[in-house]
């Protein structure tokens, strides 16, 4: 019975690290405060590069069935990110990755990005968005309000645009090497499969 009820509890929790301190953090608990999930969602932050991210997820392994770590390309070397996405797989660990940051998946929320930007472009162009939009605070990582406000009622348009945007990219590269699926995304700026990660929470909006 007690092994039964351990493995029940793996099932229902869902464990997600990232070394995002403020947006990654902050938009997740307010996904997490805004809709029910199937799952009992934990939000880990750990100041710590790609692989070590891993080996953090790995050792949660015995806690959840369901372990993703959220990280950006930053100044990490591409080595560094591709041996993560790497270990991760190799353990079932799920990866939600941006290239050049985190900001690539909140402005999918608004529109689809299509031209390389550097991280602190990313956070000018969110900023002056946001004003667009009406928030006249515009955009700081640490506004823990603005992710509950702007954000979390438009994952749906986020989704469809992250995905399209990632198909685009793989089927342009699946064509010009004939099929592989080892897919260079440290070479893909803007990019985001945090999409992934938001649609295996199997989240509904609460009332």
């Amino acid at each position: 019975m007690a092994r039964k009820t351990k493995m029940l509890s793996q099932r229902s929790k869902f464990i997600i690290i990232t070394n995002g301190k403020e947006s990654e953090k902050n938009y997740f608990e307010a996904l997490r405060a805004s809709h029910r999930s199937i799952f009992d969602i934990k939000v880990e932050f750990d100041n710590a590069d790609p692989v070590s991210l891993v080996k953090r997820a790995i050792r949660k392994k015995d806690q959840s069935n369901h372990v993703w770590i959220v990280f950006d390309k930053d100044e990490f070397p591409s080595s560094a990110v591709y041996d993560a996405i790497r270990e991760a797989h190799k353990h079932r660990i799920g990866v939600a990755f941006s290239n050049a940051a985190f900001e690539v998946w909140l402005i999918n929320h608004f529109r689809e990005l299509r031209h390389e930007r550097t991280a602190s472009e990313l956070v000018k162009e969110l900023d002056a968005l946001l004003v667009r939009e009406g928030y006249s605070k515009g955009y700081s990582k640490n506004d823990s309000e603005v992710f509950k406000k702007r954000f979390v009622s438009k994952i749906d348009d986020a989704i469809q645009s992250s995905k399209i945007s990632l198909q685009k990219r793989k089927a342009e590269y699946d064509s010009a090497i004939h099929g592989s699926h080892s897919y260079p995304y440290c070479d893909w700026n803007p990019c985001t499969t945090v999409h992934e990660l938001v649609e295996a929470l199997n989240l509904e909006k609460k009332n």
